[in-house]
């Protein structure tokens, strides 16, 4: 079992814990339920299995392990514990042949939040991985005026044609406006091969100005 590299994650975590502690900043992974009380009463869809960016993962479902991580996903629990001992062997085995069972998130506002499989993100993220699979649910929050909302609600349309998480945009009319350029809208599945095209470009566009 990789304990070192459990050491080594660990300093990744109290050093984030550190850093955001200077700066005022809550200090360890954000739980949903404690950022919006009502999350509760919102409507939950199945969306299913996908492939979902690391990067889109915020925090974590429930309040039960939020102290368990840095806000960076890195662990903070003392070695040779039950949690570092079940972290390193996930580690491990992410060395020897990948990780493969989903976890389990929940998509609020097109963040995740993991239910079931914190330890598997945090490996991943630690081992520098791109993505991981996930059952996913969605949670559909009330619709408004506001700018996040009207954001929201034309990425679920750019969603539902696309089945595409992974682009982001920060003001409303771009969805619309990239459907546009593509030659598409937003009402009618866009076909396969311009799927896996925009898919392409946006990896090489990632991996040339990273976030």
């Amino acid at each position: 079992i990789l304990t070192i590299d459990y050491e080594k994650a660990k300093k990744l975590g109290e050093r984030a814990y550190r850093h955001a502690l200077v700066r005022g900043e809550y200090p360890y992974l954000p739980a949903l339920e404690d950022m919006v009380p009502e999350v509760d009463r919102y409507p939950e869809i199945s969306l299913g299995l996908f492939e979902i960016p690391l990067e889109l993962f915020a925090g974590t479902r429930t309040s039960g392990r939020k102290t368990a991580f840095a806000s960076n996903f890195m662990p903070l629990m003392e070695e040779n514990t039950e949690f570092s001992f079940k972290w390193s062997a996930l580690c491990d085995a992410q060395v020897e042949e990948g990780i493969r069972e989903p976890v389990k998130a929940y998509e609020f506002m097109n963040l995740f939040y993991v239910e079931e499989g914190n330890k598997r993100v945090s490996v991943l993220r630690y081992v520098g991985a791109v993505s991981v699979p996930a059952q996913v649910i969605r949670i559909l929050p009330p619709r408004d005026d506001s700018v996040q909302s009207r954001i929201y609600y034309e990425f679920l349309d750019f969603f539902n044609v696309t089945r595409m998480f992974e682009i982001t945009f920060s003001a409303p009319g771009r969805y619309t406006r990239l459907a546009e350029i593509l030659g598409q809208n937003l009402q009618e599945p866009w076909p396969e091969d311009l799927l896996e095209k925009l898919h392409a470009a946006f990896i090489s566009f990632r991996s040339a100005y990273p976030a």
